[in-house]
């Protein structure tokens, strides 16, 4: 598996920090295990097949980027946290501590990179009314037509493309909107595809491909407005709720 990985990409990176936690992980509970004498019970064999089998579930949800990743890092969040204060403060064996602390960097690290829009958009799929949301309205050019679109969650050099138009993961796509007066055209790179509830539009994670200075003027110009224009949708949806 690990000789699949393109260490360039973030995606693969997540996954090679995740495989590189879990070794260290499971490391250090066996080694806990040796050290405690718990290593001939049977809550050992039990407790690894739990563990084991809570790894799988949680590469599955990170291979097919389900939002249940979240959760399940919350929970091996809290695991680490635990398990490397005992080992610290109450059996006292601080090399295993620190496997667990270097798991808990690790997973933080994992979580931070595959935040990104490109992997885990922040779409508002409860809010229907698009008064109150801060989508930019865009044309993309796919298979030499002007499509209609929407831009979302810009973030980190990245942002969600939301069409109802196919594309494949790979395609280059040349997006085309107005802000402030200003005429923008930008190009991406299609990362990743998103396919939602039947009636919604596809949602595409996009890499700005920042060629020359201008297109990164362009792009911060762009991110600081939608940001900005996202504040004012929330207060005005607020304040539409108490008039």
């Amino acid at each position: 598996m690990l000789n699949k990985l393109n260490l360039q990409k973030s995606y693969d990176k997540v996954k090679f920090l995740t495989i590189l936690q879990f070794i260290l992980v499971l490391i250090a509970f066996v080694a806990e295990a040796f050290a405690t004498k718990s290593v001939f019970y049977f809550s050992f064999i039990f407790q690894t097949t739990i563990l084991l089998v809570a790894y799988n579930f949680y590469f599955n949800a990170l291979s097919n980027l389900f939002y249940s990743f979240w959760n399940m890092s919350l929970v091996f969040a809290i695991y680490y946290l635990i398990a490397m204060i005992r080992n610290f403060t109450v059996i006292e064996y601080p090399m295993i501590g620190t496997l667990f602390l270097i798991s808990l960097i690790l997973l933080s690290m994992s979580c931070y990179i595959i935040s990104s829009p490109l992997y885990y958009p922040r779409v508002n799929w409860w809010e229907y009314d698009f008064r109150f949301r801060a989508d930019i309205k865009c044309w993309a050019e796919v298979d030499g037509r002007q499509v209609k679109g929407r831009l979302s969650d810009l973030r980190r050099g990245a942002a969600c493309l939301e069409l109802f138009d196919h594309m494949n993961i790979g395609n280059q796509v040349q997006i085309s909107l107005e802000v402030l007066n200003q005429h923008f055209t930008l190009y991406a790179e299609v990362r990743s595809k998103r396919e939602p509830i039947i009636g919604r539009s596809i949602i595409y994670g996009v890499k700005f491909v920042n060629n020359d200075l201008e297109q990164k003027q362009r792009l911060k110009l762009l991110t600081n407005y939608w940001r900005e224009s996202k504040k004012i949708k929330i207060r005005n949806k607020f304040a539409a709720v108490r008039e």
